[in-house]
This record gives C-alpha cells, sequence and structure tokens, in this order.
C-alpha cells in the first residue's frame, strides 16, 4: 500500500517509540515484517543514530551472478528510463556487486550511504534495509522511509527481491531498486520481483551449458567398447562398466581423487592405489565452460599387478638402502591416493638429495609431513625449522645428515630474496637437505618467492582433507593420541560422523582445534557429538562475522537442549520457525 502523509508520521511515530522503549512502544504503527526486523537490529547491536557499514575487498564484481544478472539490470533500466532510482544487485552475502542509477542524483546521495560495490548491507550490520531484510524474510521486501532502523536510510525506500538458483533453491543474491521515499511506488515491488525471477531462469541457462558440457563429454566416452567412465561434477555418474569393476568404497577414493585433480590441470594421467592393492589409470579431462569449471570424466583403467612402477631412491650416506622407497610411517596419517602419493614423492625427492617444493592449503601439515618422513629415513639427522623470510638471519647446520625446512616461501619479500638465494647455495654446498612450503593459492602469484624457484627441484602437492574425508578416522586416531597421549580417549561413533560431515577449511589444523575444545569438556572417556565445537555441526563454506558465529552456536545449543525439535528450538530463541529453518540451511547446520 503507498504511504499517503498520514503513514509515514505513524511509521515515524512507531520507530520513534521503538528506540526509545524498545519492542513494546512499535505499537500497531507497523507492518509485523517491520518490527520483527527492528528487533532484530536492535538485538545484533545495530546503532540507529550511527551509522557504520562494513567493507570487503574481496567481492567478485564479475561473477556468474553478474554475468547473467547484468543484462535483466539493463533492460529493467530502459524500462525505467527517466524514473529517479538505483538498481543493485547483492551477493548472497548481502553484499553490492553492481550498481546501475537511472538517476546521477539519487544515486549522488546513495553515494554518501556507502551503497556502493563492496559495501556489506546485512541486516546485523546496517540494520532494516532492501537488501539484508530479505534474507531474513526469505521473500520480497518493500522498506519504505522511517522502516529503515538505522537514521541514515530513513530518506530512502528500497524493494529487494531474492535471486533464488532454480536448482538448489538456495539465495543467490538480491535485486535492489532504491529511490527517495516520497517518490516510491508499490508498482516498483512487482518489476523488482520480475526481474529477480529473470535472474534465476537466466542462472538456470548458464548452469545448463555447463552441466551439457559435462554430460555430452561423458557420453562420447561412453560409446568406447569395455571402457570404465565416470564424471565428476555436482553429482556422480558412473557407467555400467565402472560399476562392474569397482566397489561402492572404490568409486568414492577415486570420486574424492577426481575432486583434487579438478583444481589442478586440465588434461592430466595419473594412477591410484585402491586400499585392496589395486592399481586404477585415470586419464582425465577437466570441462570448463566460460570461467566456471563444470567438472571432469574420467578414463579409468585397472593396471595389471607389478605394472605401477616404484619411485627408485638411490643410496645415500647414512640413508636408507637402493631400492623402492618405503612407505613411511607418516603415511598413517591417510591412505587417500593423493596422500600415499605425496608421501612416496616426497620420500623420492629426500633420497635422492634433491631440494623439494611441498605445497598445499593451511593446516595440510606440509611442513609436519615432510620432517617425520626425513625422521624415519635419517633417525640420527638433524631437523631445523625456519620462517623463509628469515633464514639469513638463523643458524642453519653446515653439514649433513640435516633438514632445513623453510616454511611460508610465499612471504619472503623483494628484499629478502637475495638472502635466502645464498642460504639454499651454501645449503646445496654442504649436502644439507632442503625443503620449502608453499601456500598452493600463492603458488601462480607474481611474488618475489619466484625468483627462488630454480633452485628446487621436485614440488609435491598435498591434498585438503575435503578430498580425503576417508582418512578422518586416522587423522583423529593420531591428533587425540598427541593431545592426549597418557589417557584413554576415545570418538564416540556419531561425534565421527559428524566431524565426517564437515567441510574443514582450515584442514588438520582445525580438526586438531576441535579436539582441544572437546577434550577441556569431556578429558578422559569417550567423546561425544555434544562435546565437539558448535561449529563441526556447521558446513558454511564461508567465513562468518563474530555475529554470526554467534547465532549459529546458540541455534546449536538450541537445538541440542530441545532433542533435535526445531520447533521447541525456535520458541526457545524467540525465532519464527521459517528464520530457524532458513538459518540452518544458510549455516549448513547438521543435527547428528
Amino acid at each position: 500500500m503507498h504511504q499517503g502523509q498520514e503513514d509515514r508520521l505513524r511509521v515515524a511515530a512507531a520507530r520513534a517509540a521503538f528506540l526509545e522503549r524498545g519492542s513494546a512502544g512499535a505499537g500497531g504503527g507497523v507492518r509485523d515484517l517491520v518490527a520483527a526486523s527492528w528487533r532484530r537490529s536492535r538485538s545484533a547491536g545495530v546503532d540507529a543514530a550511527e551509522y557504520r557499514i562494513a567493507y570487503h575487498e574481496d567481492v567478485d564484481l564479475d561473477s556468474r551472478l553478474v554475468r547473467c544478472a547484468r543484462p535483466v539490470i539493463e533492460r529493467l533500466a530502459d524500462e525505467m528510463v527517466d524514473v529517479p532510482l538505483t538498481i543493485a544487485l547483492s551477493d548472497a552475502h548481502a553484499r553490492i556487486v553492481h550498481r546501475l542509477d537511472c538517476s546521477t542524483a539519487v544515486g549522488r546521495l546513495l553515494d554518501r550511504v556507502d551503497f556502493t560495490a563492496g559495501f556489506d548491507f546485512a541486516e546485523g550490520g546496517v540494520g532494516t534495509n532492501g537488501i539484508g531484510t530479505v534474507f531474513e524474510a526469505g521473500a520480497s521486501v518493500s522498506v519504505v522511509g522511517a522502516e529503515h532502523f538505522t537514521e541514515a536510510l530513513v530518506a530512502f525506500a528500497c524493494t529487494g527481491a531474492p535471486i533464488l538458483d532454480p536448482v538448489t533453491g538456495r539465495i543467490e543474491g538480491v535485486l535492489d531498486v532504491s529511490s527517495l521515499a516520497e517518490t516510491w511506488t508499490p508498482l516498483v515491488h512487482t518489476l523488482v520481483r520480475r526481474a529477480a525471477a529473470d535472474i534465476g531462469s537466466a542462472l538456470l541457462r548458464d548452469r545448463g551449458r555447463a552441466q551439457q558440457a559435462l554430460f555430452e563429454t561423458f557420453v562420447r566416452a561412453d560409446a568406447r567398447a569395455r571402457q570404465a567412465v565416470m564424471a565428476v561434477g555436482d553429482s556422480l555418474t558412473v557407467n555400467r562398466r565402472a560399476q562392474q569393476l569397482f566397489t561402492p568404497a572404490e568409486q568414492f577414493t577415486i570420486h574424492q581423487h577426481a575432486l583434487f585433480l579438478m583444481g589442478r590441470r586440465d588434461r592430466v594421467t595419473d594412477s591410484v592405489v585402491l586400499e585392496t592393492g589395486r592399481t586404477v589409470r585415470l586419464r582425465a579431462t577437466r570441462i570448463v565452460v566460460g570461467d566456471e569449471v563444470a567438472g571432469i570424466v574420467l578414463l579409468l583403467d585397472e593396471e595389471r599387478a607389478g605394472s605401477a612402477s616404484a619411485i627408485p631412491v638411490p643410496r645415500r650416506e647414512g640413508g636408507p638402502p637402493a631400492g623402492t622407497a618405503p612407505l613411511p610411517p607418516a603415511a598413517a596419517g591417510g591412505r587417500a591416493p593423493a596422500w600415499t602419493a605425496a608421501c612416496a614423492q616426497i620420500t623420492g625427492a629426500l633420497g635422492r638429495g634433491q631440494p623439494l617444493l611441498v605445497l598445499g592449503e593451511p593446516g595440510t601439515g606440509k611442513a609436519t609431513l615432510v620432517t617425520e618422513i626425513f625422521a624415519q629415513a635419517q633417525p640420527a639427522g638433524r631437523v631445523v625449522t625456519v620462517e623463509a623470510d628469515t633464514a639469513f638471519l638463523v643458524g642453519l647446520p653446515d653439514a649433513g645428515p640435516a633438514l632445513v625446512v623453510l616454511r611460508h616461501l610465499d612471504r619472503v619479500g623483494a628484499d629478502g630474496v637475495e638472502g635466502l638465494r645464498a642460504v639454499l647455495s651454501a645449503l646445496d654446498r654442504d649436502g644439507v637437505d632442503v625443503a620449502a612450503t608453499l601456500d598452493a593459492a600463492s603458488a601462480g602469484a607474481d611474488l618475489p618467492f619466484q625468483g627462488v624457484l630454480g633452485r628446487f627441484g621436485t614440488a609435491v602437492t598435498l591434498p585438503p582433507l575435503r578430498f580425503r574425508t576417508g582418512d578422518l578416522p586416522l587423522v583423529v586416531a593420531r591428533l587425540l593420541s598427541e593431545l592426549a597421549p597418557d589417557r584413554r580417549v576415545r570418538l564416540h561413533p556419531e561425534a565421527l560422523r559428524l566431524l565426517t560431515r564437515h567441510p574443514w577449511p582450515r584442514n588438520t589444523a582445525q580438526v586438531r582445534e576441535a579436539l582441544q575444545l572437546a577434550l577441556v569438556r569431556r578429558p578422559v572417556g569417550e567423546i561425544r557429538p555434544e562435546d565437539l565445537p558448535g561449529w563441526c555441526r556447521a558446513a558454511a563454506t564461508r567465513t562468518l562475522r563474530p555475529i554470526e558465529v554467534a547465532e549459529r552456536d546458540a541455534i546449536v545449543a538450541a537445538l541440542q537442549e530441545c532433542m533435535g525439535n526445531r520447533v521447541q528450538a525456535a520458541v526457545a530463541l524467540g525465532m519464527a520457525r521459517s528464520s530457524l529453518y532458513r538459518k540452518i540451511k544458510s549455516y549448513g547446520i547438521t543435527e547428528a
């Protein structure tokens, strides 16, 4: 309903009463949706008088969402030419990623409240608005004038509609149209909802092209006689021959290895040794459509016994005899093919005395693994671990058998490259083994460390934990033996199942953190699901803000207290059931 002067005065009075006396002061002057948003804004600590907004440098201004939305936004702007308003698009975290002004005058006013790319309009940061409140309500919303919680936004009217991914049903972003409050019209609501639906359809068409390319490649490969084929994308597709050759457990192992390979090269040939001892040769082709990786198609061939070549290790003074590289005890931390292959490659490089570069995500245990493999081969050897950018300041071994591990090679500055180059030359003359660790995300970056890469002869990449979830029981057992070496501690099966479902973005280091917290709550005996920190129940792939962490943990605690009953948990939290369900999905909360 269009608000006349009397309506606007009533809303302004209700807002003033709410800010002065709390929810009781809102009375019947505003819609329930707005009153609920005001209460959430106050609970989140939003200051109505002082405007504070977060800025993010890492927003993707050319994402798939932006590409699909841009033609729709331009068409909407053509329909609203000469109308004083601005059209904006947010991502799934309420951060603006695109804006188009139909009126420069309105655009200049919106600039004063940072309504532009990179700024975060989540309700918990700036209060009731046409972007953040859409995520809370899960539906299109108009916020006009004094319905805004924050004083700085009261001059505006904003109408937002959620953009839904037609396949997953998730809110991928919000389309918002903003104007001055006095020029707002209810017709805007219809136009924005229609345009948001059109963007959702464009997302479906875009996803369809990628999935079609993956499917067509799979069909062509499947046409080969007696060829086992797997396609890995949003789902796993296995042809009849692959089903005949490999058990479901073996298919899972190959699937996880394929996910690891998918982040690397477009074409790759590799071998996987399954737990049964069978060796499978993979010929993998990554399918890329535009800038999106649709998936990977694998041709699978079982290698005959004895055909897999072992890694030869030349004899070194004080080291193991020449021959096939033994699988070091460090490999007990995993049996996934990518992990055991990395262990074998590290063993081979150290056996050859070849300077070694170990890549991987933070927390994968790069330095630890190299150190343990060296210690197994050289029990009397010395190990020195030092930050790569300060290596020239530290007293390093002047002769072997010794290993120097240079951590965080990517952190070496331009002024440290020459010093590091001199250190590497000295260690090479003295026969000291050298290994350096590098964050995989920085490997291709134009950073100073590129100047010393020529000193290394072998590069090994460790897989992240999410690509070897079958190894998690081994990882947990090892960490518990380190954290509580003299105690009888074990993990309840339900707790292990909970850990297995978590994506572990910080890898093994994060598992250690979870177990440390659990051991505080239960120092001995069987660790149960409720002993684990709340974030173990969440599978959110983004980094949560502090207020989101607190909310997620409160939801987890309420679900535990209510034995998983969502209706009772919503009552305990003072939250609408629809909001609770949406937040459970948003935070990826699992209920073991």
